[in-house]
C-alpha cells in the first residue's frame, strides 16, 4: 500500500458546524531538551524532556472571508476537528481505499490577518490559533494525543509518555 495523498477536507467547529473549505498548517511537535555534560560525559548531550512540548500554534487559511472565519477570531476556547479523505493506492491489486482522518484541536485566536480585496478576486483570511490540544485518529482509532495542561501524552507508538509522571505526581 502506499498513500498517494489528500483527496478532501473539511472544518467543523463542536463536531457539527461546518466552517468551510479552508488550507490548514498543523502544529509542529517540538520536544522541551536538557543539555547534559558533566563527570561522564565528553562534551555536550541534548536530552528531550519526557511529554514536553514547545507552545504549539496552527493556522487556518480560508479562501475568503467567511463569517466562520470571524467566528473563530472570537476570543475563547474552540474545538474544532479537521476531517480529511486520505486516498491510499495498492498497486498489487490495483485498488484505491479511502483513510479517515480527524485532527480535533482546541484552540484560541493569536491574529488575524484580513487578506486582499482587490476585483475577481478571493480575500484569503488568515488566522493563527495557540493549541491547547490536539488529538489525531486514522479510521476512527486514536494515534496520537498531546494535551500538556493535563500531562497526557500519547505518542505514536501508542504510549502515554506523561502516565508515570502523573503517578508521580499522585494526579
Amino acid at each position: 500500500m502506499a498513500d498517494s495523498g489528500i483527496i478532501q477536507f473539511a472544518v467543523y467547529e463542536d463536531g457539527t458546524e461546518y466552517l468551510g473549505m479552508a488550507r490548514v498548517q498543523l502544529p509542529n511537535y517540538n520536544y522541551k531538551t536538557h543539555t547534559v555534560n558533566g563527570v561522564g560525559v565528553a562534551g555536550d548531550v541534548t536530552v528531550p524532556v519526557l511529554g514536553h512540548m514547545d507552545a504549539m500554534t496552527c493556522t487556518i487559511e480560508f479562501l475568503d472571508s467567511p463569517t466562520s472565519a470571524r467566528k473563530l477570531n472570537e476570543m475563547r476556547r474552540h474545538n474544532i476537528d479537521l476531517r480529511v479523505a486520505h486516498e491510499e493506492y495498492d498497486p498489487t491489486s490495483g485498488t484505491f481505499k479511502v483513510h479517515a482522518h480527524k485532527h480535533v484541536l482546541e484552540i484560541a485566536p493569536l491574529q488575524m490577518t484580513q487578506g486582499n480585496v482587490a476585483p475577481h478576486s478571493q480575500q484569503g483570511t488568515q488566522n493563527q490559533y495557540t493549541v491547547f490540544k490536539e488529538e489525531d485518529y486514522i479510521d476512527n482509532v486514536l494515534v496520537q494525543k498531546y494535551d500538556p495542561l493535563n500531562y497526557v501524552h500519547i505518542d505514536n507508538s501508542g504510549t502515554d509518555r506523561l502516565a508515570e509522571v502523573r503517578t508521580a505526581l499522585g494526579k
